[in-house]
């Protein structure tokens, strides 16, 4: 009877230790899981501010050419401010946004007098 006693103590030992080290590898494995997903949110943000970078140098080099490319800058600016308000819309949250009124409008109307200027037939 007390080695019987004694085996079931021993057992309960052995599966209290192997949940224990279970606990421990799982913990182990969320916490590489948190790291690596962390240095890849930051080399996907590295690599879009150095395409950010090229892009902003390519404009620059292209408006030092050729300064009428200043037209097509802002209508490009304009774009995206229209499609940042659109994915700003789109999103589940809550928003509020502060913009002067006029401003799209005047961005739209700059737009179309510029298209007018290259197209004087329209």
């Amino acid at each position: 009877a007390a080695d019987l006693a004694q085996g079931k103590a021993d057992a309960q030992v052995l599966e209290a230790e192997a949940q224990q080290k279970a606990t421990v590898l799982a913990a182990e494995a969320e916490q590489k899981a948190i790291v690596l997903k962390a240095q890849a949110d930051r080399q996907s943000q590295v690599l879009k501010a150095q395409a950010t970078a090229e892009a902003v140098h390519i404009v620059t080099q292209a408006l030092k050419q050729d300064p009428q490319a200043m037209d097509a800058g802002q209508i490009l600016l304009a774009l995206g401010y229209l499609d940042m308000g659109g994915a700003i819309g789109s999103s589940d949250s809550s928003k509020v946004m502060f913009m002067d009124p006029k401003s799209i409008p005047a961005a739209i109307q700059g737009m179309m007098s510029m298209v007018d200027e290259k197209n004087p037939s329209a």
